[in-house]
């Protein structure tokens, strides 16, 4: 492991297409469509990593990038996923203590924030922190203090300044976002207290972004996790590629393959792709912890509270 897209291009690019040259954003195109064909045929190790994330009111929010909980960790203590079983049930009114089935959980269906602010209706707020992404258009679907939902359209404002809409609003139900140079971050700004609160970090990845919510087992200030990602396009030159070469390499030739309709060659170059994968994770220790029970499980809303205490802008993502 450990090419960069710059470096990958430059290895496959011979490998692209029937002419054998192309440019270097036809080989940043052709090396993210191998990495498609590649991604959800096996659970590759490398497409796994550890992140650590502050908790807000004993509850943390998955970002967009991850797809699933591998493991947890809080402290030096592993931690247990909740199951279906678990999720179905009125989890809070059972004792922990007298269940396995206990520790994280998770919190309602999906979420478009990380938090929620019930000390008064607020105006909602957004920052872009790249100066490119200035004027970039977010649509929100929101609920007003009378209940009644709206739609409003808000434009990045410049870091420090905070865009801000007219109405005052209690929730937020949906977010139209593209995908953008730097990261957006979402205020709460009360217009008693004067103060705003950190609410949501979009990702520059981020796309019309959702989060699943969930209950730490006790009160903790940041959590690690081992979980797998979402697949999602490489533009930076920097960023690694998470397959070796030759799995590429042949992904590509799978790709030609199938562009020319031949169905066999595309299987055998394919399987030929995977095979050079797996040889590489032989070697590679899988990280272990408590035993995992887990379910990709979604209730009616079941919002969590907050509190004024606005967390830094980089509390939810400490590191990667």
């Amino acid at each position: 492991m450990g090419d960069t897209l710059e470096e990958m291009v430059e290895l496959v690019k011979g490998f692209v297409g029937d002419s054998s040259t192309c440019s270097y954003e036809r080989g940043v195109k052709a090396v993210n469509q191998a990495r498609r064909l590649l991604w959800n045929k096996r659970a590759w190790t490398s497409q796994e990593e550890y992140v650590q994330i502050c908790c807000v009111n004993n509850c943390f929010a998955l970002p967009n990038r991850y797809e699933q909980i591998k493991l947890a960790w809080i402290g030096d203590d592993s931690a247990s996923l909740a199951d279906e079983w678990f999720n179905a049930t009125n989890a809070f009114a059972l004792k922990a203590d007298h269940s396995c089935h206990r520790l994280i959980t998770e919190v309602g269906g999906l979420h478009v924030l990380f938090r929620d602010y019930t000390a008064h209706p607020y105006q909602l707020g957004i920052i872009a922190e790249d100066i490119e992404d200035a004027g970039t258009e977010l649509m929100f679907e929101v609920q007003d203090q009378y209940d009644t939902y709206h739609k409003v359209n808000l434009f990045a404002a410049q870091s420090p300044n905070l865009s801000k809409t007219d109405l005052l609003i209690k929730g937020v139900r949906s977010v139209s976002k593209p995908v953008t140079k730097g990261r957006i971050r979402v205020y709460a700004y009360d217009m008693e207290l004067q103060a705003r609160t950190l609410i949501a970090i979009y990702q520059p990845n981020d796309s019309n972004p959702t989060f699943r919510r969930f209950k730490a087992p006790k009160t903790c200030e940041c959590i690690t996790l081992y979980a797998s990602k979402k697949y999602f396009d490489l533009t930076d030159p920097k960023e690694l590629v998470e397959f070796i070469p030759d799995a590429m390499i042949y992904a590509i030739l799978a790709l030609n393959s199938r562009e020319n309709r031949k169905a066999q060659e595309f299987l055998a170059n394919l399987a030929l792709a995977v095979q050079e994968q797996e040889k590489e994770m032989v070697g590679i220790e899988i990280p272990t912890a408590a035993p995992i029970r887990f379910a990709n499980y979604s209730r009616a809303d079941n919002l969590i509270g907050s509190d004024l205490l606005s967390p830094s802008p980089n509390d939810y993502f400490l590191s990667r």
